[in-house]
């Protein structure tokens, strides 16, 4: 128990990190999507993907949050 603040910092950061990221990507791809009639194939599959990895960041984040939180950190 004696490196658990550090663990959760580095844990939190790195989830955040991550969200972050997944969000930056889904909003860019999302822009793209607006400016477009008929998106490409590959371009809803970006989206699709984007919004997966989007959603997957947002629960590993708030896992983090409330691990974090119930260790008093």
């Amino acid at each position: 128990m004696k490196y658990i603040a550090e663990v959760c910092a580095v844990l939190m950061d790195e989830t955040e990190c991550r969200y972050l990221k997944a969000r930056d990507t889904l909003e860019t791809l999302m822009g793209e999507l607006d400016g477009v009639d008929t998106p490409s194939h590959k371009l809803t599959e970006q989206v699709d993907t984007a919004t997966k990895d989007y959603h997957r960041a947002a629960k590993e984040y708030l896992s983090v949050a409330f691990k974090t939180k119930f260790l008093g950190q």
